[in-house]
């Protein structure tokens, strides 16, 4: 196989031709572990990379600091000396008064200078984080009309502008924007924003309920949910929620004269300069780039298809006989108690075989999706040519547990499962190894990277529902 044919279907940027060859190749017995090995290599450059950046960019903030740290230094010394003269000659409360203020005057430049080195080179809070409203978390073929803006940097009050590409900002309360260009944006505080023309997706945990995203035409304030806001270059608005509620009112009038709630499943439309907000036709088309970067799915190659989110796209009423859905369930969940899963290790798995129980530990927050395989229609067993889908799928955080057996399934719907999901009673998941089955039956594989971020899935559907559930880790 063609590398650079390979690194293409890889990217999402090989023609349907090519993408043809590449499903073709795949389908050979053997070939699913060589284009997860190609695909670990691709990651791991784009990892060096931005390492590479980021050790540039902290050379020229030590070589500020070093400066900065020359002048402080030379601040004290001045200090020093000063109080120390005064101390020898003070012979009345005027002196002092003078000391006092030349050394107050030399501390604030002495922590104005520190301050300025932190800024520098983002120095960590208690959490790691920079001590600002945002951090740029992710970003994928963005171009800035300021400039290059490094993934990882904090970001503070001021306007965003994104002309093309994806951007998310993970906010300090929680809340996740991504931002997809043409947009401009503007951070006003911690809960307060606003919107000034493009498409944003926008997840919003109980932690920042009362998050707030201004648009010319209308004012958005969260209720702890996740939706999506477009607007054009005349200042029309459209809202759409995707879990949960929000309150739509129009810019510039009292609330209370024409705030509206909107719940998941619906859509809102206002223009700037109207008295009024419509109801429209819940469509999620605009929102398929920037949703599934919002809700933690970075990258989806090959057969895989993110659902677009809302009620009626959830496990159970959705079928798709050549490609592997992908549903959010559950996101910012706290385990309360230690979870049973099948597999924990980094690793290739063949049907995976549930032979022992696995504990993903009590504590940790975490994310929860269902990939699935579930043809239009019900098969028979003896089927030929069964559906078969490859793909890939990359997470902004590690993977730290899998659940591919039925009953493993079935036990943590209530807990991890879709609220709205209809799961059934069919049987569901991973099939295990069968007696009659061949050494190598060159289906229902399953790799996860070593770094945990990346699932490889290569699943043909019979008479069962191909479904895994993957836990995700957000925090302790």
């Amino acid at each position: 196989m063609n590398d650079e044919l390979l690194d293409d279907f890889l990217e999402g940027e090989a023609s349907p031709e090519g993408a043809a060859i590449v499903q073709a190749w795949l389908a050979l017995p053997g070939n699913m572990e060589q284009y997860a090995r190609r695909a670990g290599l691709q990651a791991d450059l784009c990892r060096s990379l931005q390492r590479r950046r980021i050790q540039e960019h902290a050379q020229l903030a030590l070589a500020a600091c070093d400066d900065i740290g020359s002048a402080t230094k030379s601040v004290r010394k001045s200090l020093r000396k000063s109080v120390r003269s005064r101390q020898r000659d003070h012979t009345s409360r005027t002196n002092v008064r003078m000391a006092y203020t030349f050394a107050s005057a030399a501390v604030v430049a002495v922590v104005w200078l520190i301050i300025a080195c932190q800024k520098i080179i983002d120095v960590p809070g208690p959490n790691g984080a920079s001590a600002s409203i945002a951090t740029l978390a992710y970003q994928s073929n963005a171009r800035w009309a300021d400039g290059e803006r490094r993934q990882g940097a904090a970001v503070d009050k001021g306007v965003l502008q994104l002309e093309v590409g994806i951007a998310r900002l993970n906010f300090a309360n929680g809340a996740a924007v991504t931002l997809q260009g043409p947009a401009e944006f503007e951070i006003l505080s911690n809960d307060h924003t606003r919107l000034h023309r493009g498409i944003l997706a926008a997840q919003v945990p109980e932690s920042a309920i009362g998050f707030e995203v201004v648009t010319p035409a209308v004012e958005v304030v969260d209720l702890g949910t996740a939706f999506g806001m477009s607007v054009g270059a005349d200042g029309e608005t459209d809202v759409c929620v995707f879990q949960g509620e929000v309150e739509v009112s129009l810019a510039g009038i009292d609330k209370r004269q024409s705030v509206r709630r909107v719940r998941e499943g619906n859509a809102v439309r206002t223009r700037s300069a109207v008295d009024s907000i419509h109801s429209v036709t819940y469509e999620t088309n605009r929102y398929e780039d920037a949703w599934p970067v919002t809700s933690g799915v970075l990258q989806a190659t090959g057969l895989m298809k993110f659902v677009s989110p809302g009620p009626e796209f959830v496990p159970g009423r959705y079928e798709d006989s050549e490609r592997i859905l992908v549903f959010p369930e559950r996101f910012g969940f706290v385990l309360q108690t230690d979870l049973s899963v099948d597999l924990v290790e980094p690793g290739q798995y063949r049907r995976v075989h549930r032979a022992g129980d696995e504990l993903v530990f009590a504590g940790l927050r975490v994310n929860s999706y269902l990939l699935q395989l579930d043809p239009v229609g019900r098969l028979a067993r003896d089927t030929p040519n069964k559906p078969r889908a490859i793909g890939q799928l990359t997470f902004d955080k590690p993977v730290i547990g899998l659940i591919g057996g039925t009953k493993k399934l079935r036990e943590t719907d209530d807990l991890l499962g879709h609220p709205h999901g209809d799961y059934g009673n069919l049987r569901r998941g991973i099939e295990p190894p069968r007696l009659t089955d061949s050494a190598d039956p060159g289906r229902d594989v399953v790799i996860l990277s070593d770094d945990r971020r990346t699932l490889s899935l290569d699943l043909s559907a019979g008479t069962a529902v191909d479904q895994i559930r993957v836990v995700v880790r957000v925090s302790e």
